[in-house]
């Protein structure tokens, strides 16, 4: 099992951030996205690349970790898990062997808003990749012993997580940030949770979440329409018209007025640091994502990174990211450093923020982001794969099929009045919530 918390990831590997020098990279041509509409109206958005005899198909549906009730944290992660460990009438191992006798690589995850299934297949072994993706939608097994082996494997995680300062951080954070809503529990099992959540638990979220009217799905490769529309008639048509899910209500990140210390025997500690951001469907989102690989989300070459790291040596690394979620958006930023140093590294990073919202960027700073951003942004699109993932993405947010050629549009438009506007939604505050988790000196603990 890999964990699949968003907060709890995405914290991590801020921690792991590696920043390049930007370089002009050349143009590069869209893909061509077809949209289909099957003879059963399920919508798939095509593009056709003939020249590789490989497919790929991506695929979500809304309703993910965020769905499990309490009690039960970790279901949705863990019935994704298994839907590959035997279907129909084939068990575990034999339903592995199909997979591998055709060098069909299938793969089911959960995150916090979405449950996602990822198909790669040979172009000629398609009739029977779909056959196998049909039996795991449709008809998973969860015996007895891949249920057993599956839940060991989550239980060690959970064990090992205890000891991880990352992980430790990001399950407060959430639960501080959030409260009672569905954000602020676990996403993956507990001990407690995993007492509970048995085959019957298992096998409801699987039949209730994967339905016809929260689907997107895209595929990539060597397919024409035709032969592409019955194959997903066949396979994703099995499927009910409605999911039977609850979904999260929108909920308000919180802040606190003091950092939140959970002792840990370490002789550096971990800083957590966020506050409410804004929504992937804001206006003044674009000129957000500029104004964070500024901040700290281009690593090296970020202000943070300069003046808390270089320029101080206070840290080992910085960074921040905007996360948003469908019930909520999230602006986030982590640091580690040594106990002796938390208090004065976080400190400048507050005096930093609060530059920002005060004097906004230099042009350089804005020149350099956005030739940073529209010239890697290619680089997200480097196999079928990626690009069927890119498209299911933009369907989740509702984005319109030109958003890959509009991009480096939508962020040369940005402004140093919208980099002002923007820092000041997000730094004219005096409230963060800061989560620590070490031994740092003149916080408490």
């Amino acid at each position: 099992m890999r964990r699949r918390d968003i907060l709890i990831g995405a914290m991590a590997g801020a921690l792991a951030l590696l920043g390049a020098v930007a370089l002009p990279l050349p143009a590069f041509a869209a893909p061509k996205i077809e949209r289909i509409t099957t003879p059963l109206g399920i919508e798939v958005w095509l593009v056709r690349e003939p020249s590789i005899p490989m497919l790929a198909v991506q695929a979500s549906w809304r309703g993910g970790s965020s769905s499990d009730p309490a009690g039960l944290e970790g279901r949705a992660g863990l019935a994704m898990g298994l839907l590959t460990e035997g279907a129909g009438d084939l068990e575990a191992e034999a339903f592995q062997n199909a997979l591998r006798e055709k060098a069909i690589a299938l793969d089911f995850s959960a995150d916090r808003d979405y449950i996602s299934v990822g198909l790669r297949t040979l172009s000629q072994h398609r009739a029977r990749a779909f056959e196998l993706l049909t039996l795991a939608m449709t008809a998973p097994r969860f015996d007895d012993e891949p249920v057993a082996r599956v839940k060991a494997q989550a239980r060690v995680a959970y064990e090992r997580g205890r000891a991880n300062p990352n992980t430790l951080a990001g399950e407060r954070f959430a639960a501080l940030a959030y409260g009672d809503h569905p954000y602020g529990r676990r996403s993956a099992p507990s001990i407690e949770s995993l007492e509970r959540i048995g085959r019957a638990e298992l096998a409801d979220f699987a039949g209730a979440v994967m339905a016809h009217s929260n689907l997107s799905l895209a595929v990539v490769g060597d397919i024409v329409p035709d032969d592409l529309a019955r194959l997903v008639d066949s396979s994703f048509g099995a499927l009910p018209r409605e999911p039977r899910i609850a979904l999260p209500p929108p909920v308000q990140v919180k802040t606190t007025a003091q950092p939140v210390v959970i002792p840990f025997p370490n002789p550096q500690s971990m800083v957590l640091f966020g506050a409410p951001g804004i929504a992937r469907e804001d206006p003044d989102w674009y000129a957000a994502t500029v104004l964070n690989q500024i901040l700290g989300g281009g690593s090296m070459s970020s202000r943070l990174f300069e003046e808390v790291r270089e320029k101080r040596g206070l840290v080992y690394s910085v960074g921040t990211q905007l996360s948003p979620s469908k019930a909520s958006a999230l602006f986030a930023g982590s640091f580690a450093t040594s106990n002796a140093q938390v208090a004065d590294a976080l400190k400048l990073v507050r005096t930093e923020l609060a530059r920002l919202a005060r004097e906004g960027v230099s042009d350089d700073e804005l020149a350099a982001a956005k030739s940073y951003m529209t010239g890697s942004f290619p680089l997200r699109l480097t196999s079928n794969a990626a690009i069927a993932g890119m498209l299911v993405a933009m369907r989740n947010t509702g984005l319109s099929p030109d958003y890959i050629e509009a991009y480096p549009g939508l962020i040369n438009v940005v402004s140093q009045e919208d980099i002002r506007r923007v820092a000041q939604r997000l730094f004219a505050r005096d409230e963060y919530l800061v989560v620590v988790v070490g031994q740092p000196a003149g916080l408490g603990g």
